[in-house]
């Protein structure tokens, strides 16, 4: 049972999007996904309405940072994996989230001030490493990527990576397909969805899985 929190203090990076997108591509493949709103806006509970009956994740809400810890605990012993959408400020819920989780997901676009809000985000995570005294990974991953922006997101990987912050091979490139989810209820997972962007989802999830697989063996 993995818990994977995505946070970033930035707001505007795919956030949410990502959110719906990794939980429907796992479910889609049989296993068993909760999201855990964290959320104030609600846009994940919204897209489930959306969504629909062929989509297979549960949407727990009302998860406050009075509640959250609690909430992800009972989550993740139902669940295989567990997805929880954070808000896009540094507070106690985002802590408390992270202290529960199994791995750190940071999406960011490829600016300077979005790379000062993923250090920012990352340090968030060593803090609550140095709490509760265990190792705690985090993945950065690239989204909102224009084709045309390789170059500049071969410097903000470089400067990313010299921080020792590891980042995601997989980039999430910038189309229609992620902005009608939130119109449609349809993630790329979903039967007739856009072949590129399924493609780059079940990718980010294949790495995701392999960090928590590799993770959970380090800890063993």
């Amino acid at each position: 049972m993995s818990v994977i929190s995505v946070c970033s203090t930035k707001g505007g990076v795919g956030k949410t999007t990502l959110v719906m997108c990794l939980a429907d591509a796992f479910a889609r493949q049989g296993g068993s996904t909760a999201i855990v709103d964290g959320d104030p806006n609600g846009h994940v509970a919204t897209w489930r309405e959306r969504a629909g009956e062929g989509c297979k994740v549960t949407v727990i809400s009302e998860a406050d940072e009075t509640k959250i810890q609690d909430v992800i605990a009972q989550a993740a012993a139902k669940y295989a994996l567990v997805v929880v959408d954070l808000e896009g400020a540094a507070s106690q819920a985002v802590t408390y989230a992270i202290a529960e989780s199994d791995l750190v997901l940071i999406p960011t676009k490829i600016s300077g001030m979005d790379l000062q809000e993923v250090f920012r985000t990352y340090e968030v995570v060593k803090r609550a490493e140095k709490m509760l005294k265990r190792p705690i990974p985090a993945r950065v991953v690239l989204t909102q990527m224009s084709p045309l922006q390789s170059r500049v997101a071969q410097h903000a990987r470089s400067e990313i990576q010299a921080n020792a912050i590891p980042v995601l091979k997989t980039e999430i490139i910038q189309r229609a397909a992620y902005q009608s989810i939130h119109f449609t209820g349809a993630t790329p997972a979903h039967e007739g969805g856009d072949a590129k962007a399924a493609r780059e989802i079940t990718a980010v999830l294949g790495e995701i899985l392999e960090a928590l697989a590799a993770h959970a063996q380090a800890a063993a």
